[in-house]
């Protein structure tokens, strides 16, 4: 899309349409944008040529364009241009992510996994294809999964306590579908393809103390070395400029 005719209201609610997250600006000269937590951008200046343009890390930028482009279908105020075609991936960058209710954290993972030149797959971003989120689980992480690694982000979103100790002893823990998730993943992926990243101290569960963590305090770039040793020996290929962009 290199043209909006509508009103600003119009194209944010379009944009709301493709569930991207991010945070809307009013510049001089009738300039709008729309900044992604991805890192991608969105302009838009109402005026007579009403000119629509995309910025950003390729990666982030080309999605966000695809996801305005297929939310516009349809609609006769946005004016579009053939898009280029999705190439195929032989390398398998696909991530599948599991997470709790900690927004910002997922999203700092989502972005670093973006600069990394990995495709994260978030279940609550994407339509579901009408599947259940079981069946979704299955597609993604069963027996010919499509996603190739896992990452589970726990997260101090619960707090929990056994009844023998009483509620003077709860502890945080992460939510109990991303512990469930978790344990499909090393079933489905093995632990040689599961990485899970762990914020701040939560309670872990009492049977998968054999499985290696990755502590953060504050922001998940805090673990990117050793997230991206454990990538490269499941076999991606990180180049270790992407490595120091996606620490810094």
């Amino acid at each position: 899309m290199n043209r909006f005719d509508g009103s600003i209201d119009d194209l944010k609610a379009i944009v709301d349409q493709t569930g991207v997250r991010g945070t809307w600006t009013t510049h001089d000269n009738n300039h709008y944008k729309f900044t992604a937590a991805t890192g991608a951008v969105l302009n838009w200046w109402d005026t007579r040529k009403k000119t629509v343009s995309f910025q950003g890390p390729d990666g982030p930028k080309q999605a966000l364009e695809a996801a305005v482009n297929a939310a516009c279908e349809g609609n006769a105020l946005a004016v579009k241009v053939p898009a280029k075609p999705v190439e195929a991936d032989p390398n398998g960058t696909r991530i599948f992510l599991v997470h709790g209710h900690d927004d910002a954290s997922r999203e700092q993972l989502e972005r670093i996994l973006l600069l990394l030149g990995l495709e994260p797959f978030v279940l609550q971003n994407t339509s579901g294809g009408g599947m259940t989120i079981i069946e979704a689980l299955e597609r993604q992480i069963g027996k010919e999964p499509e996603a190739k690694f896992g990452i589970v982000l726990m997260t101090p979103d619960d707090m929990g306590y056994a009844n023998r100790d009483g509620a003077d002893k709860s502890q945080p823990r992460a939510r109990q579908n991303v512990v469930m998730e978790m344990g499909m993943l090393l079933s489905s992926l093995t632990r040689e393809k599961v990485v899970i990243l762990v914020k701040g101290h939560l309670e872990q569960p009492s049977d998968a103390h054999g499985i290696i963590y990755l502590h953060f305090n504050n922001h998940v770039k805090e673990v990117v070395p050793r997230l991206t040793e454990r990538l490269r020996a499941a076999g991606f290929d990180i180049p270790a400029d992407r490595i120091t962009k996606a620490a810094s």
